[in-house]
């Protein structure tokens, strides 16, 4: 079955499908991709102003250096930065590199207590509180750890300018926030509006290509398939354009952006951490392989409930009828179990996923913890460059712990890609000619030439069957149920083709015919009819170009107007779907206004009056006597008694013309009209 099949379709013949569709706003795509380069490249840049703002402001140092024939170069290379006091300097802590820290440290050339700047207008609260301190041109520099002597107002004064430029970082980084909210909300909106309108194309695709496949596609698909075609299966593509193709392009740009910065900032500390993405990748890896498993077994235990489910609520009258309420409810129980066991498998399996990841990203940042700590202690990074690193590694693990979601709907979503292009791929066994030809002035006649026809291979319906009917007459097939007189109207109509033999319009093969105008030659009332969700006029017109007076003139050859004229709207009278707010009787009554209204040259009667009330069909034969006079008329009955006036009868039995001529002939030969004639008349 379909549900169990895996993408045969392969993952490329699917997204080449969707591209087919996308490729039309494909500067639309382009635009929004673009501003999720400047979301990435913003998401990235936010933990370095955090680190900047660490780095230079809030956790301000100066190292102190013995200023000697080994520093002169560091001194003299920063010296924009450095101040010399005697036979030392201060210089910023952050500028220097671990190589730098390392060799100092090795020739003990700087000192390990760190040094903060301080105004030199604060010289007297500096004295009081007997903190020692270096004096240079500029700044006074006191011991970091010292900075707690001064009292919250005096401290505060001391850093107003770090915190003056505290704040102008933290302006700046609610600036980026501003900005990513205005493109993630302009890209959001765009890629919304592109996907509604693939959606749109993509059903419009759908219906237009369903209703011109024939009629074997349909007898081998139930309608309830082909609707969730173009309602739930294009709905699970919205997500993967909005949810998973987008994203995943942002994610994979941030990823970059993130190992990038994490390299330049330490490439010891980052290849540290990333010594966890093996294990990360072995996660995913083995994740994706048991959801799929999974999530396939989902779709089968699903595709059986519900084709269960719609059994069994069609068939409920059944059901009731010979009290299998209860044995109906076990099965249901048993498939509803699959279901269930199909779902916690899957529940099981994502329950596992998350955690994983969860502890991995705790364990990474358990990692950075132990050596970026190490690293500080040892000058090779800054507070700040811990806090960035923080940041990253939030960052990075987001997509990941977003991926069983994402992956989720990729799977939902490539599955129902498969089913649509499954669809879309399906060819019409009806084919229009290359070099259509065109009946003019066409008469009505209508041939079969040795026509046999199968619904399945090795199982004929009809065999060998040849008849004429000749212009402005009537013909009629009668024959027990299963003998093939509805499959003459459909082998006539096109709906399928013939297996054998051809069939002929004023002996013009209708292959040969233009699907459409072969179609206008005819008038169709079937023994159900068709009602759909508008107003009468709709039902009768169908969107034709047709006048409203011929409307109404054919609405009274069938005596409809009768019942129309006594609704309040008349013809704008709104019927509801399947028109059960209509008699049987006067459904059949539109069925007959819509096939006229037309003025086909040819028509077809399939049980048209078998569900109508005495009455009804009383009124209906007086309204086909009269139309029946300029035109050929086909019908076919199971009540002869509807068919007795017409000019030919041919009885059908196993497929085959075992008798024809008309009423009073067939009576007289006494062969199996006879016997069908007995079996409705004669007690």
């Amino acid at each position: 079955m379909e549900e169990e099949r895996s993408y045969k379709l392969s993952d490329k013949r699917i997204l080449q499908g969707i591209w087919n569709y996308s490729k039309k706003y494909f500067w639309q795509i382009f635009f929004t991709f673009i501003l999720l380069l400047f979301i990435s490249g913003l998401q990235v840049v936010l933990p370095q102003i955090s680190r900047r703002a660490i780095d230079g402001y809030i956790r301000k140092n100066y190292s102190k250096i013995i200023l000697n024939e080994k520093t002169e170069n560091l001194f003299t290379k920063n010296s924009s930065y450095t101040q010399k006091i005697d036979s030392f300097f201060l210089i910023p802590s952050k500028i220097l590199t671990k190589a730098d820290i390392v060799q100092l440290e090795k020739d003990s050339l700087i000192d390990v207590v760190k040094y903060f700047p301080v105004e030199k207008n604060f010289l007297k609260e500096i004295e009081d509180k007997k903190i020692e301190y270096f004096e240079s041109e500029k700044n006074i520099f006191i011991p970091e750890n010292e900075l707690f002597k001064f009292e919250k107002k005096t401290l505060y004064k001391v850093r107003k300018d770090d915190i003056f430029n505290v704040r102008k970082f933290a302006i700046l980084y609610v600036l980026i926030l501003i900005l990513l909210f205005i493109f993630n909300y302009v890209q959001v909106l765009i890629l919304s509006v592109v996907s509604e309108k693939i959606m749109f194309d993509m059903r419009e695709d759908i219906l237009k290509h369903t209703l011109n496949l024939s009629m074997d596609f349909f007898n081998r698909n139930p309608i309830g398939k082909l609707v969730t075609r173009a309602t739930n299966d294009v709905a699970a593509l919205r997500e993967l354009f909005t949810d998973v193709f987008v994203y995943s392009a942002k994610d994979i740009l941030t990823i970059i952006g993130i190992i990038v910065m994490m390299v330049r900032m330490s490439l010891k500390l980052s290849l540290i951490i990333l010594l966890t993405l093996p294990f990360v990748i072995l996660i995913l890896i083995l994740f994706q392989n048991f959801a799929r498993i999974s999530y396939r077994r989902v779709r089968v235990a699903v595709a059986k409930l519900n084709a269960f489910i719609s059994e069994s609520i069609s068939g409920v009258s059944l059901i009731q009828s010979f009290h299998k309420e209860k044995e109906s409810f076990n099965d249901f129980n048993k498939i509803g179990k699959e279901f269930y066991d199909a779902n916690m498998n899957q529940l099981l399996i994502f329950s596992i996923f998350r955690p994983l990841i969860d502890v991995t990203s705790s364990l990474t940042l358990a990692i950075l913890i132990y050596f970026g700590s190490q690293g500080i202690f040892k000058g090779e990074y800054t507070l700040g460059i811990l806090f960035a690193f923080f940041s990253y590694i939030e960052l990075f693990f987001r997509p990941i712990f977003d991926f069983s979601e994402k992956y989720n709907i990729y799977q939902g979503a490539m599955a129902a890609s498969e089913k649509i292009f499954i669809l879309l791929d399906e060819k019409s066994s009806i084919v229009e000619s290359k070099e259509p030809k065109t009946l003019k002035d066409f008469k009505g006649e209508v041939e079969f030439r040795n026509v046999s026809f199968e619904y399945k291979k090795g199982e004929p319906v009809l065999k060998n069957v040849s008849f004429k009917i000749n212009p402005n007459t009537s013909a009629a097939f009668v024959g027990a149920t299963g003998a093939g007189k509805t499959t003459i109207i459909n082998l006539l109509l096109r709906f399928f083709e013939p297996t054998e033999g051809e069939i002929l319009l004023d002996g013009i093969n209708i292959k040969d015919l233009p699907l459409k105008d072969l179609r206008d030659f005819f008038g169709l009332v079937l023994q159900d009819v068709i009602i759909f969700s508008g107003d009468i006029k709709y039902n009768i017109l169908l969107s034709r170009d047709i006048p409203f007076e011929r409307m109404e003139k054919y609405s009274k050859y069938v005596n409809a107007d009768k019942f129309i004229e006594k609704l309040p709207e008349r013809y704008d009278t709104l019927l509801n779907e399947r028109g059960t707010n209509l008699s049987t009787g006067q459904r059949q009554l539109i069925a007959f206004a819509r096939a006229l209204v037309g003025e086909p040259k040819i028509l077809i009667l399939d049980e048209a009056t078998s569900n109508i009330d005495s009455e009804t069909e009383h009124l209906i034969q007086d309204a086909i006597s009269k139309i029946m006079k300029d035109r050929t008329t086909i019908a076919i009955a199971h009540r002869l008694s509807t068919i007795q006036d017409a000019d030919r009868i041919y009885v059908l039995n196993k497929g085959r013309i075992v008798e024809e001529g008309n009423h009073k002939e067939l009576i007289a030969k006494k062969n199996y009209y006879w016997e069908l004639y007995k079996l409705q008349y004669i007690k």
